[in-house]
């Protein structure tokens, strides 16, 4: 019998997902453990008793706001209340990330944020009107994606051990990113470190150009996101070259990691989407907020809606989340510092 093929992931299918919503929701979470957590509050007990906001720092329609708006209907249905979408685009996700830093710190209002704008953005931008490890506090991760390393149909290497031995021979080899300071660009340039390399940087304003210039032979390689990419490497236009996922990826279990294809033992990187908060937020609302993350994210549910997004659940409760984003400040550091990158 041969193995089910992933189905292609389009824009279409990206959309549907974020938007549709189950007739049938689970029970939401019992207040009586926030009431037992020792010295909370009768407020906190209570918790929440009003709609929460969500802030999704990044415009309508892209990832985050695929996994913004199903990270509300996970925890409107465990937490009984409405939680209302608040889209605030700009400035690489600073512009939200800024306001849901300012608010009151009572736990109404979210932020769903990911590591280009938590654990690399720090290390690019230092002219912020916040303090992104300081002013804002991990609560939960929900999910993961990779990136991958593809490269255009007629690139004279199939592989990515070939594809960089070519840019040991031609430092002018190109790749592309969806723009400064974005995972793909930091990712890249990760690997042009550990692999001892420099392929030339070429930012663009989103995936869809850049998407456009590779299909066309005009760039290289990128890495990016893998599921935009998708339909075109089903259909034979790109080559993927690898994963930077630890192990390989769901979607497209053909493909070796970079670990594997490049010799470089230990090499992964995985853009990961969370939950935050404004600091001074108490820790028995932070605690239900985390318990509401890790469920909805270890539902069915949310395995089915990821895996059409070509995402991975990958829940974290507060302690483990809050180590991942100081491991990854740590790692994103050095490697803007190796390669140089001023944004600011």
């Amino acid at each position: 019998m041969q193995p089910k093929q992933p189905m292609p992931i389009t824009r279409r299918a990206v959309l549907a997902a974020a938007l549709a919503i189950p007739a049938l929701a689970p029970p939401a979470l019992a207040p009586s453990a926030l009431a037992q957590a020792p010295g909370a509050p009768a407020i906190v007990a209570r918790f929440p008793n009003r709609p929460l906001r969500l802030v999704v720092p990044y415009p309508p329609g892209g990832a985050t706001d695929a996994v913004g708006r199903l990270t509300g209907k996970l925890l409107s249905d465990r937490l009984g209340q409405q939680v209302v979408i608040e889209n605030r685009g700009g400035a690489g996700g600073n512009l939200g990330a800024d306001l849901a830093a300012h608010v009151d710190p009572d736990g109404y209002t979210l932020l769903i944020n990911t590591t280009s704008a938590v654990a690399m953005g720090p290390h690019l931008y230092h002219h912020l009107g916040y303090d992104p490890m300081r002013d804002l506090v991990g609560v939960a991760q929900g999910c993961h994606v990779c990136n991958a390393v593809i490269a255009r149909a007629d690139l004279p290497a199939n592989t990515l051990a070939e594809a960089l031995d070519l840019a040991r021979r031609e430092p002018g080899l190109t790749y592309g990113s969806s723009g400064n300071g974005t995972s793909g660009h930091l990712i890249a340039e990760y690997l042009n470190f550990k692999a001892g390399v420099k392929m030339q940087h070429v930012p663009y304003r989103g995936t869809a150009p850049l998407l456009t210039d590779l299909l066309a032979g005009r760039l290289d390689l990128t890495n990016d996101n893998l599921p935009a990419y998708l339909p075109a490497i089903r259909a034979g236009q790109l080559k993927l070259l690898a994963v930077t996922s630890e192990t390989r990826w769901f979607a497209a279990p053909e493909a070796p990691t970079v670990a594997e294809a490049a010799n470089l033992p230990g090499f992964a990187a995985l853009v990961w989407w969370g939950l935050q908060v404004p600091a001074g937020v108490p820790d028995a609302i932070v605690a239900h907020l985390s318990d509401a993350m890790v469920q909805g994210y270890s539902s069915p549910e949310a395995l089915e809606r990821l895996h059409v997004l070509g995402m991975e659940p990958a829940p974290l409760a507060t302690a483990a989340f809050r180590a991942r984003i100081a491991a990854d400040y740590d790692i994103w550091g050095e490697v803007v510092r190796n390669a140089g990158i001023k944004l600011d």
